[in-house]
């Protein structure tokens, strides 16, 4: 069945919209071969396949701007193909311009197809002013679903680095409060469920106030920011830091025991002595320090990391209690 065309190819002219990728399907060879020729004096390459099935797995190996199809077709009709066509698009986040011909459909057909998923109809035989037609309003549906493709794609990305940024602390670039907050549970369960081993240890730089007061905030900042750098340097891949709030710092010890802890922690103690920044006039060590308690959750029925945590902090101001710049366990 030839598609009988009227009018004439006209020329696509200057249109700078990138051309579409179409795919024709008929299953009379000479109607697809006449119908790809035609839309590619349109400006638009086309691709030609014989059947619905055909179409899908042309569909599949490489999407189409738009599908072209006759809407009788033996094995699969064209209110399935568009079923099955809206659904790929569906799972790959892409959108398929579905322009349908028929001689002998009915309205009611069409209006049915357009529930399926179809965007619009041609009746045989084709007019090919009216072909060049759908396929500037196919141009405008494709590109403006591109378009909201590409802002939708940088939306998520710009939602990702806002979420990222609101659980890094601003001036040490180290896991804040609220990451901490949302971690414990994961730390917790860990612990509870799978019996894992954690410990943690609660850091404060000694003398922190007279440091800043001395040297003033510009240069109190540099220091925290030199000591979060320094802490992560001297841990294994698998702990995590968190700036607890001021001068504090919280690290979480996956998988080791109070004794490991502890030998880990005293190589961060080092770690920010070596730094060597100058401490205020008159302090107890001429350059900043920092003390350290350890603690692990303790092996009993319901081990809780807030109750580590809270060891790690009393067990901290028995280390700056006794001179500072020194590592302290929690009891047991």
């Amino acid at each position: 069945m030839s598609p009988g065309w009227s009018s004439s190819v006209t020329d696509p002219g200057a249109d700078s919209a990138p051309a579409l990728d179409v795919l024709v399907v008929d299953d009379e060879q000479e109607s697809r071969e006449v119908l790809a020729v035609a839309i590619g004096a349109l400006g638009h390459p086309a691709r030609a396949v014989g059947s619905a099935h055909d179409a899908l797995t042309a569909r599949r190996a490489h999407p189409a701007d738009v599908i072209v199809s006759d809407w009788a077709m033996p094995g699969m009709d064209g209110m399935e193909l568009c079923r099955r066509i809206r659904d790929l698009d569906a799972g790959g986040g892409t959108y398929t311009y579905l322009l349908f011909t028929s001689g002998r459909a009915s309205k009611r057909d069409f209006v049915d197809a357009a529930r399926a998923g179809a965007d619009d109809y041609l009746t045989k035989p084709i007019d090919l002013d009216e072909l060049e037609a759908r396929l500037i309003a196919a141009e405008r549906v494709v590109h403006a679903h591109r378009a909201l493709a590409r802002t939708n794609a940088g939306l998520r990305r710009d939602s990702q680095m806002l979420y990222r940024a609101a659980r890094v602390d601003a001036l040490t670039c180290v896991a804040n409060r609220l990451r901490l907050e949302e971690d414990l549970a994961l730390w917790q369960a860990s612990v509870s469920r799978y019996g894992r081993r954690l410990s943690v240890a609660m850091c404060d730089l000694d003398a922190f106030k007279s440091h800043n007061d001395a040297h003033g905030h510009l240069v109190g900042d540099d220091a925290l920011r030199r000591t979060a750098a320094a802490i992560e340097g001297a841990l294994r891949r698998g702990d995590v830091v968190y700036r607890y709030g001021g001068e504090e710092f919280l690290v979480v010890l996956p998988e080791q025991g109070p004794d490991e802890a502890a030998q880990a922690m005293e190589r961060v103690r080092e770690a920010v002595e070596e730094l060597r920044l100058p401490h205020a006039p008159g302090a107890r060590h001429p350059v900043l320090t920092l003390s350290v308690g350890v603690a692990a959750v303790a092996p009993r029925a319901e081990p809780s990391v807030r109750e580590a945590i809270a060891a790690a902090d009393r067990a901290l101001y028995g280390a700056k209690a006794a001179g500072g710049n020194a590592v302290a366990a929690a009891a047991e």
